[in-house]
């Protein structure tokens, strides 16, 4: 018998599906898969993670780093004292400089106002009379400042100071009667009244309260150093 032709292929049928479906699968590649959308949100949070602990690490330094400087600028600050350390452990003494001894000072008395007048007959008591309050500084300020006029290697002692002060004639006339002083050295108590003499008499007799025309103020000063003959 002679051989049959093999059967007309399908329209549409390949020669590859001849083979099988098992062929088919092993043809076409896998597809790739593509990443999701949540991988994706989980690395960037992963990358911010450091970033956001440098901010924060560096904020806290910035902060330390102003903070001291401010500490330091206004803590309290010890007052700078100079101390001996004792012997043998003993606890640091502060140092302190040793006041200057009594007799190497002047001494400036109270001042008194030992008389007060007005015209005619009329007289009044020392201890009726008012003070004259800036004629009174004006004479201890010179006292006290004019202290240089007796230096120690002259002798100290006494010298007692009499203002006298006339409203009528605007004038105050300074004495320093040898009755009333101790000091010898006639060329120191003539420098001191001079030294003295030119503070009261600049004083304004026009803008000093007064009852009385006319004044005597008494005050004594007592300089350093030995009475010499």
């Amino acid at each position: 018998m002679p051989d049959s032709p093999p059967p007309p292929s399908r329209p549409g049928s390949s020669p590859e599906s001849a083979h099988g479906p098992s062929s088919s699968r092993a043809s076409v590649p896998p597809s790739e898969q593509r990443p999701s959308r949540s991988s994706f949100s989980a690395l960037d949070a992963q990358a911010d993670h450091p970033a956001r602990l440098q901010m924060i690490v560096a904020l806290v330094l910035g902060l330390v780093l102003v903070a001291i400087p401010l500490y330091l600028w206004r803590r309290p600050r010890a007052e700078s004292v100079v101390v001996a350390s004792g012997d043998g452990g003993a606890a640091p003494t502060v140092s302190v400089p040793a006041p200057a001894p009594p007799d190497e000072k002047i001494v400036v008395g109270d001042p008194r106002t030992t008389a007060c007048h007005d015209p005619g007959p009329k007289k009044t008591s020392a201890d009726q009379c008012d003070h004259l309050v800036d004629v009174e500084k004006a004479l201890v300020k010179g006292i006290e400042e004019g202290a240089s006029c007796a230096p120690k290697d002259t002798g100290g002692g006494t010298i007692t100071y009499v203002a006298d002060v006339s409203f009528k004639k605007k004038s105050v006339q300074l004495t320093t009667p040898r009755d009333g002083r101790s000091m010898k050295n006639a060329k120191v108590v003539a420098a001191c009244q001079s030294a003295v003499r030119g503070k009261v008499q600049a004083v304004s007799l026009d803008a000093v309260p007064h009852q009385h025309a006319r004044y005597k103020i008494e005050i004594t000063a007592t300089y350093p150093g030995p009475v010499k003959p």
